[in-house]
C-alpha cells in the first residue's frame, strides 16, 4: 500500500484499548500517543462494547481479563454478531499471558486476528499495530473496489436489458422480469392497492411498406421514434419492452379495469395524431394496431374464485393479447381489441 495513504489512514482510524489492567492501559496508551494514533481506554468490557457499536473502531485491543466482559468474549461479539455483520472486519488483538498457548488457541478459536503478550513490550505493540492497520487499509480498499465492480456490475446488466434501438426494454428483460412481476402481485409485493393488470401488443400498421420503400435505416429510425411516442405516452409505472421488429408489450398495474381500456386508447392516439418524423425529412402517417387483455389480480378476487380458478399463467396472457392484436389488425387496423374478465 502507498505510504501516504497508509499515513492518511493512520490518522484517521480509531484505536480502542479495552482491560481492566490501569497499568496496562496507561502503558499502551503511552506508545499510542508517541506514535500519534487516534485511540480510546476503556476499563469496562460493556462500554468497549457500546463504543465498538458506536464509533467502529478499526483495531481493538482487549485484554484477556476484564471484569465484566473478557476480551475473548468482546471478540465473539464482534466476529460473529449477525446484527452487525460489518464488524466481522475489525481488527482484533487479544491480550495474553506471554507463556499461555491455550489462551492462544482458543483465541483464534473464536476469530482473534493477533495476539499481544503481557507484560507488554512497546517495540511488538508498535509492530501489532502496524500489521493490524495494513490489513485494515487492504480490506477497506478491497471492499471500495468490490463496491465499485458491483455498481458496475449494476450498469452493465441495466445496459443488456435495454434495447439499443430504441432504449425500452428488451425481450430479455421481459422474460426475466415479468415472472417476477406477477410473483409480487400473488404475493402483494411493490403492487398493493392495485387491482387489475393490462397486457398490451402494439404493433405498427404496414411497417413492411416502410422498410420495402425506404430502407432498414430509415425503418429502424421509425421505429426508433414510434417507441419514443408510447414512452411517452405510457402510465408512470407500465413496462414497455420491444417484442420482434416492429412489436411492443406494455404492462401496467391499474386500480380499475376502464384504466387499461384508456391506456390503450392513448397509445393509439399518441400515434395517430401527427405524422412520424425522420432524419432525412420524410413524415409518414402511420398508425398501431393494439390487442389487450386485462386481467383481475388473483390477490383481489373472492376467496371462492381463487381457489377453484387455475390461474392464468403470463405466456397465456401474452398469448390472448397477441390474439386481439390479431382481431384488431383484421378489422382495419389503427384500432385497439380489449379482453376482459381473466
Amino acid at each position: 500500500m502507498d505510504f501516504r495513504r497508509l499515513k492518511y489512514y493512520r490518522r484517521n482510524s480509531l484505536i480502542l484499548v479495552t482491560s481492566g489492567d490501569l497499568k496496562l492501559l496507561s502503558e499502551v496508551a503511552e506508545v499510542l500517543s508517541s506514535e500519534k494514533y487516534n485511540y480510546i481506554t476503556e476499563p469496562s468490557g460493556e462500554k468497549a462494547w457500546e463504543i465498538i457499536l458506536q464509533k467502529r473502531p478499526v483495531i481493538v485491543l482487549a485484554d484477556w481479563t476484564i471484569p465484566d466482559v473478557s476480551g475473548l468474549a468482546l471478540c465473539h461479539r464482534v466476529k460473529s454478531n449477525l446484527a452487525y455483520p460489518e464488524l466481522s472486519a475489525t481488527y482484533f488483538v487479544l491480550i495474553v499471558e506471554a507463556l499461555n498457548s491455550q489462551q492462544r488457541q482458543i483465541g483464534l478459536d473464536t476469530g482473534v486476528d493477533d495476539f499481544l503478550n503481557s507484560p507488554i513490550d512497546s517495540a511488538e505493540l508498535k509492530v501489532r499495530l502496524r500489521t493490524g492497520l495494513r490489513i485494515s487499509a487492504l480490506v477497506q480498499s478491497l471492499t471500495w473496489t468490490n463496491q465499485r465492480l458491483l455498481a458496475q456490475n449494476d450498469l452493465l446488466d441495466a445496459l443488456t436489458l435495454s434495447d439499443p434501438l430504441t432504449k425500452v426494454l428488451n425481450e430479455q428483460a421481459f422474460a426475466g422480469i415479468i415472472p417476477k412481476m406477477m410473483q409480487q402481485f400473488k404475493g402483494f409485493g411493490n403492487y398493493k392497492g392495485y387491482s387489475f393488470l393490462s397486457i398490451l401488443v402494439i404493433d405498427i400498421d404496414q411497417f413492411q411498406q416502410v422498410t420495402q420503400s425506404y430502407g432498414d435505416k430509415v425503418g429502424n429510425e421509425t421505429i426508433k421514434a414510434i417507441a419514443g411516442r408510447l414512452s411517452h405516452n405510457c402510465a408512470a409505472n407500465s413496462l414497455l419492452y420491444r417484442y420482434g421488429l416492429d412489436e411492443f408489450v406494455c404492462v401496467t398495474p391499474h386500480m380499475d379495469a376502464q384504466s387499461g381500456s384508456q391506456l390503450a386508447n392513448d397509445l393509439l392516439a399518441s400515434i395517430r395524431s401527427h405524422p412520424i418524423s425522420v432524419s432525412s425529412g420524410l413524415l409518414f402517417p402511420l398508425t398501431v394496431s393494439v390487442g389487450g387483455v386485462i386481467k383481475q389480480l388473483a390477490n383481489q378476487k373472492s376467496e371462492t374464485n381463487f381457489n377453484n380458478e387455475p390461474d392464468i399463467s403470463f405466456s397465456e396472457l401474452i398469448f390472448l393479447a397477441k390474439r386481439s392484436l390479431e382481431q384488431a389488425q383484421q378489422s382495419g387496423g389503427n384500432r385497439a381489441y380489449i379482453e376482459h374478465g381473466f
